[in-house]
């Protein structure tokens, strides 16, 4: 794996970075997805997820569920996000993490989810869970180099119109 850039800072997201967020996670989505999902379910997921206004009630920690969006920023410049919080008392989830395209293949990706992992841990999580598009293997194999298996498949969560979508749910169990 690549080292980290030792000028990248990893932070708890503020106000002020909504926009870079809501546009990074955006782009990279339809980047992403583009040759695997249908347009619609993708703009769909966008404005669901990703919209500036969805980003900014959620940019800062929820009691005991959502940790905030986290940040890696590099010369001030804001170049991803990731965010994920608990979904039972010794469960995290691994919601997202996204980069602009010109910053992958440094370590960022990982010191975000690293980042993310850290705070399941501190909240008592003993194990992250993270789903991935079934197709997306760039994504999967990210994810398993970083120590998580695949356990299972789910339908996806925006796929009422689009039901032969279908997420790898994946689990690293935590020390």
């Amino acid at each position: 794996m690549p080292r980290p850039s030792l000028t990248a800072v990893v932070r708890q997201a503020t106000d002020a970075d909504v926009a870079e967020i809501a546009r990074i996670c955006s782009t990279v989505y339809r980047d992403t997805y583009r040759e695997l999902l249908p347009e619609g379910y993708i703009e769909r997921s966008v404005v669901a997820f990703y919209d500036e206004r969805r980003v900014a009630r959620e940019i800062a920690p929820a009691p005991s569920q959502w940790f905030g969006y986290q940040v890696v920023e590099e010369h001030g410049r804001v170049l991803g996000a990731a965010g994920g919080g608990m979904i039972s008392a010794r469960a995290g989830e691994l919601s997202l993490v996204y980069l602009e395209a010109a910053a992958r293949g440094r370590g960022l990706g990982t010191l975000l989810l690293d980042r993310v992992v850290t705070q399941i841990r501190e909240a008592g999580g003993r194990e992250v869970w993270v789903s991935v598009f079934l197709g997306d293997s760039p994504g999967i194999a990210f994810y398993r180099a970083r120590g998580f298996q695949p356990v299972s498949t789910v339908q996806a969560s925006l796929s009422r119109v689009d039901d032969h979508i279908v997420s790898l749910r994946m689990r690293r169990m935590l020390d």
